[in-house]
């Protein structure tokens, strides 16, 4: 998370939305970066790219404490945690549904995870 104080601060004198969409960006460049990597270590740098960019979620809680009143703020900052541990709950389910989807295409099973993080993207 050292990122992460960088993009929020970043978001509060550019722009939530802006920083947001630059976090987006970013995580889908990590996206494609890891479907098109050759070796190992291209893995390991894109999922670095994609840890720089994961400040979305903390940028969507200061968003969402600027857009309503201080008494509804709890219940949005809920809400907003609860979209984001909904995705690290159904994600991996969905990948492995777009795996198996992908290898009915006929995609060989080296390519199959490659395909999951392009449709990610």
């Amino acid at each position: 998370m050292i990122c992460c104080p960088l993009l929020v601060r970043r978001s509060g004198a550019v722009g939530r939305g802006k920083t947001l969409c630059l976090c987006l960006a970013g995580a889908t460049l990590g996206n494609v970066g890891i479907a098109m990597s050759p070796s190992v270590s291209a893995i390991v740098l894109c999922r670095f790219l994609n840890g720089a960019f994961a400040a979305s979620v903390p940028v969507a809680q200061a968003a969402a404490t600027e857009l309503v009143t201080p008494a509804q703020a709890p219940a949005a900052l809920a809400r907003v945690a609860a979209s984001s541990q909904m995705a690290v709950v159904v994600g991996p389910s969905c990948a492995a549904v777009l795996m198996t989807a992908i290898g009915s295409l006929g995609v060989p099973p080296a390519l199959r995870l490659r395909g999951v993080f392009l449709v990610a993207s």
